[in-house]
């Protein structure tokens, strides 16, 4: 087997694997989607919420923002981390937006993968009772959970946003190539998500290649 990269950026990888089945490129482009790890968002307490977003919505928001981990490799799946935000509309007619910079980590060590994600837009009214004008605020308070998970779990545990191979090579040549393409969404660094998807695809062939052989040895003994 030979690899070749064509392009590396920050979020981004393609390279070209030559010598192997599409069965096993098939099964790496599966495995970077469905069991590479990642942090997301999975609960999420909402103690104020008058925006015009139901509450169900402003969760889904927040799982499907990417969360950057300085080494993935330091969280279990027990482990959570907890973001917290709090914050309001002006005090004035108008508008604010609230971004995911504004969620505050209870570990130094994760953030939004992007600070300038949307995720709910608050705004002031103003009206009027009994002769009295007012500013009607819309606020938003909750604490977010995030917790390891995979993507074959649900999609916000998806660390990758494509994750495609075609084939290069033409039908009568003996040895196949592939073309990757493989994009983060920014949580885990593009080469990890490739290497770990690797890695897992050994453990899981040595895993049963030492079950058969203990089941052998076992029916030869029998």
């Amino acid at each position: 087997m030979e690899v070749k990269i064509e392009y590396r950026g920050d979020n981004e990888v393609r390279f070209v694997v030559s010598g192997v089945k599409v069965r096993f490129v098939n099964s790496l482009r599966r495995a970077m989607i469905a069991e590479v790890p990642k942090l997301a968002i999975d609960e999420v307490k909402i103690y104020e919420n008058t925006s015009l977003l139901y509450d169900e919505q402003l969760a889904l928001r927040l799982g499907l923002i990417p969360l950057k981990v300085r080494n993935i490799s330091d969280y279990s799946e027990e482990d959570k981390v907890t973001l917290t935000l709090k914050a309001e509309s002006p005090e004035r007619a108008g508008y604010t937006m609230v971004y995911s910079r504004e969620l505050i980590s209870s570990d130094p060590g994760v953030e939004p993968a992007f600070g300038n994600i949307p995720i709910v837009k608050l705004v002031s009214k103003e009206r009027e009772i009994s002769g009295i004008r007012t500013v009607a605020q819309q606020k938003v308070s909750f604490e977010a959970i995030a917790r390891l998970g995979r993507g074959k779990e649900h999609a916000k545990w998806q660390p990758v946003t494509i994750c495609t191979f075609k084939e290069l090579s033409q039908p009568n040549e003996q040895q196949k190539s592939f073309l990757f393409t493989v994009e983060s969404d920014g949580a885990l660094p593009v080469d990890d998500i490739v290497v770990e998807a690797a890695r897992i695809l050994r453990d899981k062939f040595e895993w049963l290649v030492n079950e058969l052989r203990l089941k052998a040895q076992a029916q030869a003994q029998s």
